[in-house]
């Protein structure tokens, strides 16, 4: 990362998960200034971080986080009033002469889509209110950029990793659950696709899209669906290993796809294709590499569970 490019980076949702590993990551850069955007004022826990007490529902409290040619990322998601937190950021960051907004959105707008993959030109129909809200948040955005400071979008999976929520109900299940039921589990989700993507590429991903170049206006996905262990049986299995618990001395019996899509239909489920990848090949494409295999990930996530 290039003092030629960068002087200061504002991160807008610091306080939340992928916003503390990204903190702990940009701290270790040299001569950049990252001003975090906080509710309520308190000490910074990282170097080089100011910490600036702001709303992103009441504008008038915006401007004391940006400085002209600044990049700001955007982690942020609300209880409410997303819509209306979207407007003022792109105000406040066109009024304040930025240079690239980078957008953290997510891979699920595209809504309960039929193909096996997933691409950043497949239709988004979202369905739940959450992806609804999210992908009218992009378009706010990249429609209010438009001749004014650049933008791009990054699209994450179920994003997880130390201190992160996805992957705790089934490490939990595991290690407190019933085993039969979770047996039962094995044979129905099987080969299910669990659609992961480790924190620490999210993070990087971000980093990376801070300087890359031709990147203005575009949506990037990053996910870690290819790799062959991304399903509900492999994940659950290198789980019970790290977290030393014995399967059941029962052959998995692996129940029909069809059976788990019309479970998931009855369960009434955002994404009910079983089988659904998400490529990063685009984002690939324009030179990011990630630093951290799904299989690393996992571990590390189990070893975290374990000291908790």
């Amino acid at each position: 990362m290039s003092r030629n490019h960068v002087t200061t980076i504002v991160v807008i949702g610091a306080s939340g998960f992928i916003g503390e590993h990204l903190l702990t990551v940009l701290a270790d850069v040299k001569d950049i200034d990252i001003r975090a955007l906080v509710h309520r004022k308190q000490a910074s826990k990282h170097r080089n971080t100011n910490v600036i007490n702001a709303d992103l529902l009441k504008p008038e409290t915006l401007d004391a986080l940006f400085s002209d040619n600044c990049t700001v990322i955007n982690l942020a998601y609300l209880e409410q009033g997303n819509l209306d937190a979207m407007v003022n950021l792109a105000k406040a960051c066109a009024r304040n002469k930025i240079r690239r907004l980078i957008h953290c959105s997510t891979a699920v707008v595209v809504g309960n889509t039929h193909s096996d993959s997933v691409t950043e030109n497949t239709c988004c129909v979202p369905i739940s209110e959450y992806q609804q809200t999210k992908l009218q948040m992009e378009a706010i955005l990249l429609e209010a950029a438009a001749g004014k400071f650049e933008i791009t979008i990054l699209r994450p999976t179920a994003v997880f990793g130390p201190g992160g929520k996805n992957l705790l109900k089934l490490a939990n299940e595991l290690s407190k659950g019933n085993r039969l039921i979770n047996y039962l589990k094995s044979c129905l989700f099987n080969r299910r696709s669990m659609n992961l993507v480790c924190v620490e590429n999210v993070v990087a991903a971000l980093v990376f899209l801070i300087n890359a170049e031709k990147i203005d206006g575009e949506v990037f996905i990053v996910s870690d669906d290819d790799a062959g262990c991304n399903n509900y049986l492999d994940i659950q299995k290198q789980l019970m290993k790290q977290l030393r618990i014995q399967a059941l001395p029962l052959p998995v019996i692996q129940f029909p796809m069809a059976l788990l899509a019309a479970v998931l239909r009855l369960a009434n489920k955002s994404q009910t294709h079983p089988v659904v990848k998400y490529s990063d090949q685009k984002l690939a494409g324009v030179g990011f590499k990630k630093p951290m295999s799904l299989e690393t990930g996992i571990d590390s996530f189990s070893s975290w569970y374990r000291n908790q």
